[in-house]
């Protein structure tokens, strides 16, 4: 923190995917909107919120596993995923974690949701390809990763999303402030 005349101004020097973050297409598709073009709408709206901890962490999602809970999602959703990963308070999570594999992101594409969050560090896990990450982004569905253990307040809940990402201009991600509110 830097005292310039009795005003304290601390300097902030992050990543565009620290903490709980936004994915813009551009991170893995090269003429796809960088975070200043996504629209926001699509970070706006009403949320399912799945606990999905029962999954072994480490494992992956598939779309046989979000076809369990095909009737509580509803066309337009934000589906937030809470996986437990958020609660785990060492480093092994960095390189063990719960995600979603190729056919979640297929099954998420097929049911018109507008936006997925996640738990944990990112959607995807392991790949270089970025299949999850491509298929998601390139039809225009938002991803909120490393969201927190907060998720498990309103796990198995409707909610209504609102997660706004820094603008920053002409790059991949940014990290965000997402809150939700209770739908009763």
């Amino acid at each position: 923190m830097l005292e310039i005349e009795k005003v304290n101004v601390t300097r902030i020097v992050v990543g565009s995917h620290t903490g709980t973050h936004v994915d813009a297409q551009k991170h893995f598709i090269p003429n796809g909107n960088c975070i200043d073009r996504e629209p926001l709408d699509k970070f706006i709206g009403e949320a399912i919120t799945l606990n999905i901890s029962n999954i072994n962490i480490g494992d992956g999602v598939g779309g046989s596993g979000l076809e369990n809970y095909s009737k509580v999602i509803k066309n337009n959703d934000i589906l937030l995923l809470y996986t437990g990963v958020s609660e785990v308070k060492n480093d092994t999570i960095r390189t063990n974690f719960t995600y979603l594999e190729p056919s979640a992101a297929n099954w998420i594409v097929d049911h018109e949701i507008k936006c997925v969050g996640i738990d944990t560090l990112s959607v995807e896990y392991g790949s270089k390809e970025g299949k999850t990450h491509k298929k998601l982004l390139s039809n225009g569905i938002g991803i909120i990763e490393n969201l927190n253990a907060n998720l498990k307040k309103i796990s198995d809940k409707r909610s209504f999303l609102i997660c706004m990402p820094l603008l920053l201009e002409g790059v991949e991600g940014a990290p965000a402030r997402a809150i939700a509110f209770t739908i009763i």
